[in-house]
């Protein structure tokens, strides 16, 4: 049953059942921080024996259906000279590997501050035979040296998390060559609030109480976004950010909704 056995299926969900246990260890803490206006400790990366939940999804969709039906990014990333491409907060590496792999003329440079993660991400790429044109940094992209080298930027499924938006996609306008895309990825929700909201918002503030929130609260100037990253917040981050505009493409990504900042 692939829903339950068959950690390749884009089906299969068995993995919710540690990534439960994992948010509930937490929650003594969280509850503690949010009675003292305080932040709780860092929920370390740690994959307690479950499969990575977004591999079977980035390497059968992501390079393979979702970002072909963006044309022009996908005419880019087949074409002459060889496309580079900057993947932030690449977390494991799939969402890179995936590209590298569905476009062989390509070189992906996968970002992410959580060093645990980039080992693994290093780890991946070796056991997948693309580390010759895929590399990991631990680092937050807005080093010297990577400022307008990129024909694409994407952010997928990563921003809501990230404490400074703003910041991040500001950064990421700078690393494009002048023909450059930024595309992000993120959670699809409503365009505005209702009550009562639909079961998929629900299940994306449940886990934005417990998880997405939470991991923000330490920064003392954070935008905290949540998981329910509605496209006009998307596009108030894009403009503040210096992008002259926002797109929402017609990508039929499941919960997922893809954009494109325009320069």
């Amino acid at each position: 049953m692939p829903v339950l056995a068959d950690t390749g299926d884009v089906r299969y969900q068995a993995f919710n059942g540690a990534e439960i246990v994992r948010a509930a260890r937490w929650m003594p803490q969280v509850a503690e921080a949010i009675r003292s206006d305080g932040a709780p400790p860092p929920l370390p990366w740690a994959p307690e024996g479950r499969p990575e939940f977004n591999r079977a999804v980035f390497l059968n969709l992501l390079a393979r259906q979702w970002l072909p039906a963006i044309a022009e990014v996908d005419l880019r990333l087949r074409s002459e000279p060889p496309a580079r491409v900057a993947d932030l907060a690449c977390g494991t590496g799939w969402s890179s590997i995936a590209m590298a792999q569905a476009y062989p003329l390509i070189s992906v440079d996968g970002f992410d501050l959580d060093a645990d993660a980039i080992h693994a991400a290093r780890r991946n790429a070796e056991e997948t035979d693309v580390a010759d044109r895929v590399t990991f940094t631990a680092a937050d992209a807005s080093g010297p040296g990577v400022s307008g080298q990129y024909n694409l930027v994407t952010i997928i499924e990563g921003l809501h998390d990230m404490s400074r938006p703003v910041d991040a996609l500001r950064v990421a306008r700078g690393m494009l060559r002048e023909t450059g895309y930024v595309i992000v990825a993120d959670e699809l929700v409503e365009d505005e609030f209702t009550a009562p909201a639909s079961i998929q918002e629900q299940y994306h503030y449940a886990w934005s109480v417990v998880a997405c929130l939470p991991a923000v609260m330490g920064d003392p100037d954070t935008a905290a976004t949540g998981a329910v990253l509605r496209p006009a917040t998307l596009r108030r981050y894009a403009l503040e950010a210096g992008f002259r505009d926002l797109e929402i493409l017609s990508v039929n990504a499941g919960m997922l909704r893809f954009y494109r900042l325009t320069p």
